[in-house]
């Protein structure tokens, strides 16, 4: 069984490299035949805020205000693999990603977008409260769980985030790398992921146990749980992709802005959770 879960990961990960471009174009053209999240940053150095935990490299709000923080550019020892990648992942995004992205947006009903990013919400619910509960966050986890059963029953298979809207219960996202982060593994080297993008060591090592835990490995139709995980990854990529061209646009060294935005935001995730703040820095012009 091992063996085959091994074996299955190994593929789940090479189809999803290999076809998330695939499952964006199939969504775009089949809502093409059926109906007729941000600001751009100035410095490498903004902290832009983001819904907690999982980082959007490229997702900016609209509505916020980004403030300036003290950073230290960090080290990046693997930065003659890293900006191959990134230049490819940079060309990929710009001419064939990020246009489907925003085509996905234009063509498909703001509803049924929500309605879509709740239902895979709610399968990944269950990661939420094992992550929480080997955190030591018991109240988190029992709240994942209340909110699993109340949106697969109340809410519809999860298309409708019941739990939130009547019982005020909040999503509340972590993964298995704030789980090693909360024992004190540290975050390692920089990492560029190919179409994946911005990561690290610890939370690169961190998808094998989500692709191991996620609900959908269960289920007896392996052939659907592919599809449905692939079509996952492809939609919660839309918000980010979709803001590539803004935040990137007009930036000189897109690798080291890029890199210098993940590192920061990962240094503020890290004091949030030590509970220490950043000191503000006003810049001059």
């Amino acid at each position: 069984m091992l063996k085959a879960h091994k074996n299955n990961f190994i593929t789940g990960i090479n189809q999803k490299l290999t076809y998330i471009f695939v499952a964006l174009s199939f969504t775009v053209l089949s809502a093409c035949s059926s109906t007729p999240e941000n600001a751009s940053l100035e410095q490498a150095g903004v902290n832009v805020q983001q819904e907690q935990p999982q980082k959007g490299p490229y997702e900016t709000d609209v509505m916020s205000q980004p403030s300036v923080v003290s950073f230290v550019s960090p080290e990046d020892p693997l930065r003659f693999i890293n900006e191959p990648i990134f230049s490819f992942n940079d060309t990929a995004y710009t001419y064939v990603l990020s246009p489907l992205a925003e085509g996905y947006k234009k063509i498909m009903p703001e509803a049924v977008a929500e309605a879509i990013s709740n239902f895979f919400y709610n399968l990944r619910e269950p990661l939420y409260a094992l992550n929480h509960l080997l955190q030591g966050n018991f109240s988190e986890s029992w709240a994942s769980i209340k909110r699993v059963v109340v949106n697969s029953t109340v809410g519809i298979a999860g298309l409708f985030d019941a739990a939130d809207d009547l019982m005020k219960i909040e999503r509340n996202k972590t993964t298995f790398g704030n789980t090693l982060q909360s024992y004190g593994v540290g975050h390692g080297a920089y990492l560029v992921l190919p179409l994946l993008g911005p990561s690290d060591f610890r939370d690169t090592g961190s998808l094998t146990f989500n692709y191991f835990a996620h609900p959908l490995n269960f289920i007896n139709d392996e052939s659907a749980a592919q599809q449905l995980l692939i079509f996952d990854a492809a939609q919660s990529q839309v918000p980010v992709l979709s803001n590539y061209p803004k935040v990137l646009g007009d930036v000189e060294n897109k690798y080291e802005f890029v890199r210098n935005l993940y590192m920061q935001n990962l240094q503020r995730d890290g004091n949030a959770k030590r509970q220490e703040t950043f000191t503000p820095k006003t810049t001059e012009e």
